[in-house]
């Protein structure tokens, strides 16, 4: 949740709704004498405010208690939820007291909605009760799944309560602190099954040592898990337990897993059944845009510059190398980073909580949105602002079909950066609006791409209608979203692909080509980097010299240019009207173009012309 900005607007949004629903409600009415409970409540709040401000010779000013700034309290207590893994959750916190603050009422219990933790790892009730079966223990769960089922009752009471005095402030806290005393049990044991599953121990003495931590050779699990009873047994198991133990509570404090159902008894119910019961009316958010694998450029920008300033991937290996031989304390954390980075993108494509967006070259946001799907109930929306890859990259690509030919999308608004929206993000960047459900929508999604305002939104020659069977026609074999720009190249482009074949279309499992093509990589820039030289290499480590158009030759073999996609335009006769293009055509010669460039070895000498990577 951040800052709390989503929820702010949020607690606007809802309050305005109720607001409009409280009037059209007094205007349906037919009888005189009939008053809303509801406007019975907000006059409640407002007299027990005036009276408290009355009683402590406080200045009330008269604004600050009509009917919406009422709501909006009742609101925020009720309907808001939020979650954040670092202590953003306090900015949140004071953001949302701050909007919805009232002078002569108390600021309002938030704690049992805004939790601190991790919202992609953690376990649910069923997947660690099955887990702990698996590991011979099925039933020391039961006592603590029932203490905490019982919480949710404790926290509708928090939710009733309007704090609209100090006194009912303090009763929120301490039901709240009930309700964490009859969860804690029940946390602290999913929690540990799931620092486990993400220690991923696979060895024969380590199984033997945590079977017989769950079947109680050891003591009690609970309390074990909990901190309140040692591990007590002298075998060589429970030593290695000790030391397991030991690891997982270091990761899962760390790491703050949140275990949903814990956190928020009152959201789901029926813990014990195969299929969620419950979850979220809408999930909204814009999450982290950031691979899940640990960049080394990010991460030593911040602690070693010289190294993130490495102008390969190989140079910056040997420095980090370097770095381990000298015992630096810093490449101690970089592993430590590393090796929770590696394990968290394994365990997220092993868990089965995210079998759609777990594959390729993982990246934080597609977890989020997953999440968001399983978080919010069968009715509900999810509304996230995510990057454009959500609807046409490959690895997205099994989600989106599924959601976008299922009639679950409700609206993509595609939008083009353009340094309008982030000034820190490229300009060419796209991002976009996903809102979707879990369930079928009974009308099609309104779509609009390459957007550079929200106002455009309301444009209908650049927001058009998609259906389940436009996005099935249009990507039969993927689902992904088909880009265009306007109304007009929507419906010429459905009507072409109505009438004539895809290129290659794998909807039936086969290969059915209109044309023989095939795919293939040539080089990758990072993977292959230790293949490459710069000119200067060339000459200084390879002894090459020039034999003409911009080659080499060396004792090694032959050397040619390489080239990358987004160097093509120089190349391009339409781009002389690009003034940058101009100027390097006119100022510098093909050899001081090409100065800077890489070149690979041709391992083959025969290798022709045509067949040299360039």
């Amino acid at each position: 949740m951040g800052s709390g900005h989503f929820l702010v607007s949020l607690v606007d949004y809802l309050a305005d709704q109720v607001i409009t629903a409280m009037a059209e409600a007094h205007a349906l009415v037919t009888f005189v004498d009939y008053v809303s409970p509801l406007i019975a409540r907000i006059a409640a709040i407002r007299r027990t405010i005036l009276r408290n401000a009355e009683e402590r010779g406080w200045t009330i000013d008269p604004e600050q208690l009509d009917d919406r700034h009422i709501v909006r309290r009742m609101v925020l207590k009720r309907c808001i939820y939020g979650v954040d893994k670092n202590l953003m959750v306090e900015l949140a916190k004071v953001s949302l007291w701050l909007h919805t603050f009232t002078v002569g009422a108390p600021l309002s219990f938030l704690d049992h909605h805004l939790r601190c933790g991790d919202s992609l790892f953690g376990s649910w009730v069923r997947g660690g009760t099955d887990r702990a079966s698996a590991l011979g223990a099925p039933l020391f769960l039961h006592e603590p799944m029932t203490r905490a089922l019982r919480a949710a009752s404790k926290i509708q009471i928090i939710e009733g309560l309007t704090d609209a005095e100090i006194a009912e402030a303090h009763r929120s806290k301490d039901v709240f602190d009930e309700v964490r005393d009859m969860t804690a049990p029940l946390d602290a044991v999913l929690s540990l099954i799931h620092a486990l599953d993400w220690l991923d121990l696979k060895s024969r003495d380590d199984r033997i040592a945590i079977q017989a931590f769950f079947t109680g050779q050891f003591g009690d699990p609970v309390q074990i898990a909990l901190g309140k009873q040692t591990i007590a047994n002298g075998r060589q198991e429970a030593t290695r337990f000790a030391e397991i133990f030991a690891q997982a509570r270091q990761l899962a404090a760390e790491e703050r897993f949140l275990n949903w159902q814990v956190f928020f008894p009152g959201v789901w119910s029926d813990w014990e059944s195969e299929r969620l019961t419950g979850g979220f009316d809408a999930v909204i958010g814009n999450p982290p845009w950031d691979r899940m694998k640990l960049q080394q450029v990010e991460w030593f920008a911040a602690r070693r510059r010289e190294i993130s300033l490495a102008q390969r991937a190989s140079d910056r290996t040997r420095m980090i190398r370097a770095l381990e031989t000298a015992g630096d304390p810093l490449a101690a954390d970089f592993a430590k980073a590393n090796e929770r980075a590696e394990a968290a993108t394994n365990l997220a494509r092993r868990c089965g909580d995210y079998p759609l967006l777990s594959g390729g070259d993982l990246n934080i946001y597609s977890l989020f949105v997953e999440r968001a799907m399983t978080l919010v109930k069968p009715s509900g929306m999810v509304g996230l602002l995510t990057p454009s890859g959500i609807a046409s990259d490959k690895t997205a690509a099994p989600f989106f079909k599924g959601v976008a030919t299922g009639g679950r999308l409700k609206a993509l608004y595609d939008f083009e950066n353009k340094k309008i929206f982030f000034p820190d993000v490229h300009a060419s960047f796209k991002f976009c609006a996903f809102v979707a459900s879990p369930s079928p929508l009974p009308e099609p999604a309104q779509c609009a791409f390459y957007l550079h305002n929200v106002a455009e939104i309301a444009d209908s020659n650049r927001c058009f209608p998609l259906s389940a069977a436009d996005f099935a026609r249009l990507n039969p074999n993927t689902g992904t979203a088909p880009i265009f720009r306007t109304r007009r190249d929507a419906a010429l482009t459905t009507a072409i692909y109505g009438r004539l074949p895809v290129l290659v279309d794998r909807s039936t499992g086969a290969e059915v080509k209109a044309w023989p093509v095939k795919y293939a990589t040539m080089f990758h820039m990072t993977n292959d980097s230790g293949l490459f030289r710069t000119r200067q290499e060339l000459e200084e480590q390879e002894g090459a010299w020039p034999t003409g158009g911009n080659r080499f030759h060396s004792a090694a073999g032959d050397w040619v240019p390489l080239y990358e996609g987004k160097m093509v335009q120089a190349f391009d006769h339409n781009a002389v009207g690009n003034p940058t293009a101009g100027f390097l055509a006119s100022r510098k010669s093909p050899r001081q173009r090409m100065s800077g460039h890489s070149f690979r070895r041709c391992f083959r000498p025969s290798l022709s012309a045509t067949r040299c990577p360039s």
